[in-house]
């Protein structure tokens, strides 16, 4: 049996041996970002780089935020749903979301691990795993139950977060996003035709987090997003359909040695 220190120090070689492969596969800056978004290794970008990025207020895309562990084990939840239901009928009538949310909260604790387990990390994986335990028990996910009953894990664990910057921006962001989505579903609010209900979405949602969480960013960091809603529109679709999807794809096939495509398309996004 290894010690709790071997087991860290284990961890830690396989999070920087992936680092070290992504970044030797994609070129400098690409990834150096990418080992950042999936590893939490940053070693590798300079200071330019993280000096432009706060420029243009994308710098918390370096942080492993909620952003990153919901389009992570979303993604995750959403491939091996869609693998059980390709398989024999017995199985495809069986729990499949149930188990799939398993899945999930299994990779989001990969995740963590892998991420180096810091607390803004394990902040966000408390938060997935509220949301995973509701699909297992049938429960509604956007519930401002669920955001609470993460707030008081969260500082149960961790009482002294509830200073930081990153746990009220985070808990700010994702309360103000359940509360206004459960108002537009419940009164079935739609602008405009059907295909463009996911701009509708997207702005409105840039705009929620942007008025939520920009007080507390301007207490703490004397900083005011000026380009946020900007950012949301051109970062969220980026990161949501094609650098996380298939940075979880390369972290899979990479055992295999078959994760060369994948990192390619992750490097272009």
């Amino acid at each position: 049996m290894l010690s709790p220190a071997q087991k860290r120090y284990a961890v830690w070689r396989a999070r920087i041996r992936i680092s070290n492969h992504i970044q030797q596969r994609l070129s400098s800056k690409t990834g150096a970002f990418a080992a950042a978004v999936l590893t939490d290794d940053r070693t590798g970008l300079n200071a330019l780089t993280v000096q432009i990025l706060r420029h243009s207020n994308l710098a918390h895309l370096l942080a492993i935020s909620g952003l990153h562990m919901g389009l992570f084990t979303g993604f995750f939840f959403a491939l091996l749903r869609l693998a059980l239901i390709c398989l024999p009928e017995p199985i495809r009538y069986g729990p499949t979301k149930q188990i799939a949310a398993c899945g999930a909260i299994l990779a989001g604790a990969a995740y963590l691990a892998l991420s180096g387990g810091n607390v803004a990390t394990e902040r966000v994986f408390i938060m997935a795993l509220v949301a995973f335990a509701a699909l297992l028990f049938e429960k509604r996910v956007l519930s401002v139950r669920s955001v609470v009953a993460a707030e008081f894990i969260v500082l149960v664990l961790r009482p002294e977060a509830l200073l930081g910057p990153g746990f009220q921006m985070s808990f700010a962001a994702t309360l103000a996003l359940v509360t206004v989505f459960s108002v537009w579903q419940a009164r079935e609010m739609k602008f405009g035709p059907r295909w463009i209900q996911p701009v509708w979405i997207l702005c409105l949602s840039s705009m929620v987090t942007g008025l939520a969480t920009g007080p507390i960013a301007a207490a703490h960091f004397n900083i005011a997003a000026q380009y946020g809603l900007v950012d949301n529109l051109v970062y969220v679709p980026l990161m949501g359909v094609v650098i996380m999807p298939t940075g979880v794809v390369a972290l899979l096939l990479m055992p295999f040695e078959l994760d060369g495509v994948a990192l390619s398309v992750m490097g272009l996004g």
